[in-house]
């Protein structure tokens, strides 16, 4: 198991589902500009979010097998 993985794992969860919660998307209508720059940030913050979880699932499967 490699520590550092854990960690950038634990890290990008937490900062991807802080950053969701931060930018919703669905407030604004989707003519308005600050729609898209939402939800850009939006989807992004969401394959960081699962980036960490497809890191952390990786390094349990690890300490498991």
């Amino acid at each position: 198991m490699n520590f550092q993985f854990l960690v950038v794992g634990i890290l990008s969860v937490i900062l991807g589902i802080f950053l969701m919660v931060k930018h919703k998307f669905y407030k604004y209508k989707s003519s308005d500009m600050l729609f898209a720059a939402k939800l850009k940030v939006f989807s992004s913050s969401a394959v960081l979010a699962l980036f960490g979880l497809l890191v952390l699932i990786n390094e349990l499967k690890k300490v498991i097998s």
